[in-house]
Protein backbone atom coordinates (compact mmCIF):
# COMPACT_ATOMS: atom_id res chain seq x y z
CA UNK A 1 0.00 0.00 0.00
CA UNK A 2 1.18 3.41 -0.80
CA UNK A 3 1.53 5.51 2.11
CA UNK A 4 0.14 8.98 1.34
CA UNK A 5 0.92 12.68 3.04
CA UNK A 6 -1.59 15.20 2.92
CA UNK A 7 -0.67 18.91 2.10
CA UNK A 8 -2.27 20.10 5.42
CA UNK A 9 -0.04 17.09 7.58
CA UNK A 10 3.06 18.87 5.78
CA UNK A 11 1.98 22.57 6.18
CA UNK A 12 1.46 21.37 10.08
CA UNK A 13 4.62 19.68 10.32
CA UNK A 14 6.34 23.06 8.58
CA UNK A 15 5.22 25.29 10.77
CA UNK A 16 6.17 23.35 13.90
CA UNK A 17 9.55 23.15 13.35
CA UNK A 18 10.42 26.56 12.36
CA UNK A 19 7.87 27.76 15.08
CA UNK A 20 6.64 30.27 12.02
CA UNK A 21 2.84 30.42 10.47
CA UNK A 22 3.74 29.36 6.33
CA UNK A 23 0.14 28.80 5.50
CA UNK A 24 -1.44 27.11 2.20
CA UNK A 25 0.27 29.82 0.43
CA UNK A 26 4.17 29.70 1.92
CA UNK A 27 3.72 25.96 0.93
CA UNK A 28 2.22 26.32 -2.49
CA UNK A 29 5.54 28.75 -2.91
CA UNK A 30 7.92 26.08 -1.53
CA UNK A 31 6.39 23.11 -3.45
CA UNK A 32 6.98 25.64 -6.88
CA UNK A 33 10.28 26.01 -6.23
CA UNK A 34 10.34 21.97 -5.58
CA UNK A 35 9.17 21.21 -8.75
CA UNK A 36 11.56 23.37 -10.74
CA UNK A 37 14.56 22.42 -9.25
CA UNK A 38 13.92 18.78 -10.06
CA UNK A 39 11.80 19.47 -13.27
CA UNK A 40 8.64 17.94 -11.71
CA UNK A 41 5.96 18.67 -14.13
CA UNK A 42 2.29 20.40 -12.49
CA UNK A 43 0.41 17.95 -13.77
CA UNK A 44 1.66 15.38 -11.30
CA UNK A 45 -0.20 17.33 -8.56
CA UNK A 46 -3.52 17.58 -10.58
CA UNK A 47 -6.48 16.66 -8.69
CA UNK A 48 -3.94 15.75 -5.55
CA UNK A 49 -3.73 16.86 -2.39
CA UNK A 50 -1.27 14.52 -0.80
CA UNK A 51 2.52 13.21 -1.57
CA UNK A 52 4.27 9.50 -1.84
CA UNK A 53 6.84 8.39 -0.24
CA UNK A 54 9.61 9.68 -2.83
CA UNK A 55 8.03 12.99 -3.22
CA UNK A 56 8.13 13.88 0.34
CA UNK A 57 11.46 12.53 0.65
CA UNK A 58 12.88 14.72 -1.82
CA UNK A 59 10.74 17.30 -0.70
CA UNK A 60 12.42 16.92 2.81
CA UNK A 61 15.61 16.94 1.44
CA UNK A 62 15.08 20.81 -0.37
CA UNK A 63 13.42 21.81 2.54
CA UNK A 64 15.99 21.00 5.16
CA UNK A 65 13.46 19.09 7.64
CA UNK A 66 12.08 15.38 7.73
CA UNK A 67 8.38 16.27 7.08
CA UNK A 68 7.25 12.85 6.65
CA UNK A 69 7.22 12.67 10.55
CA UNK A 70 5.71 14.78 12.98
CA UNK A 71 8.13 16.65 15.02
Amino acid sequence: MIRKYPFTDIIRRLEVTIHCDVGEKGFKTLLYGWRMKFGIPVYNFYGRNYMNEAEITSFSRYAGYDLSKDP
